[in-house]
């Protein structure tokens, strides 16, 4: 049964256990292993993290850590993957009932802070990444000044092979400072939800010796709204989910 925990600290969030049903989340797991010839080298932008008259010595030194990590893993842009096609995707129908479902809507309008306004938004980006052998990405937010309409909430789901098949993979999320930690082990079928200008977060280094279909998988969900501009062909299909 879904279980929905909302937690403050240490950056305000939301604990999603049994996200979708067992039948769905394995299904999911097989199409993120089926898609291994669709994957490509993740890259990191360069954008800084400062707000405007973020000066201080503090604030640019915590930037400058921030813009220096470094990631390494494999991602599909799957609204781009699929464009004109969704229907073929097992991950995407998935997606759409479960974040569409009454009672998981209801239950996120009574959250404080901005999650309620995920059953407003209109637009909805999907990456799914791969961590395998070595793979890990640095300390970071989910958006920048170009993004911040289209990524109001984050969300991180987690598919692995049972029993787990590597170590680490851990999504670390901040709060005030990089010392304010507190570390998620990446359990199946289990998403995190987080304000996406807002929390600072990463994934550990993964130690794994098998094969590709016991890496880390998750899909990466970032709600926002729709832009008056033309969306730009990295960001997906633009596809209004609701």
């Amino acid at each position: 049964m879904q279980q929905i925990e909302y937690k403050e600290s240490p950056s305000p969030h939301v604990v999603v256990t049994n996200f979708m049903s067992t039948t769905a989340a394995r299904e999911c797991l097989e199409e993120a292993q089926w898609l291994e010839p669709a994957y490509e080298s993740a890259t990191v932008s360069g954008t800084s993290h400062l707000e405007d008259g973020d000066e201080c010595d503090e604030c640019v030194a915590f930037d400058g850590i921030l813009r220096s990590n470094v990631r390494k893993n494999d991602i599909v842009f799957l609204d781009r993957h699929y464009t004109n096609k969704r229907h073929k995707s097992t991950i995407l129908g998935h997606l759409n009932r479960t974040l569409n479902d009454d009672a998981f809507l209801h239950l996120f309008k009574t959250l404080p802070h901005m999650f309620p306004i995920v059953a407003q938004t209109t637009h909805m980006e999907t990456v799914l990444s791969s961590y395998g052998k070595c793979d890990f990405y640095g300390f970071h937010k989910d958006t920048n000044a170009d993004l911040t309409a289209r990524r109001v909430i984050t969300c991180v789901i987690h598919w692995n092979t049972e029993p787990q098949q590597y170590q680490g993979g851990e999504l670390i999320l901040t709060g005030d400072t990089i010392e304010d930690q507190l570390v998620y082990k990446p359990v199946h079928n289990t998403a995190i939800f987080f304000q996406s200008n807002q929390c600072v977060h990463a994934v550990n280094e993964i130690q794994h010796e098998g094969v590709f279909k016991d890496n880390r998988f998750s899909v990466n969900l970032w709600f926002g709204f729709e832009q008056a501009d033309k969306i730009s062909g990295d960001l997906g299909s633009g596809y209004k989910y609701r």
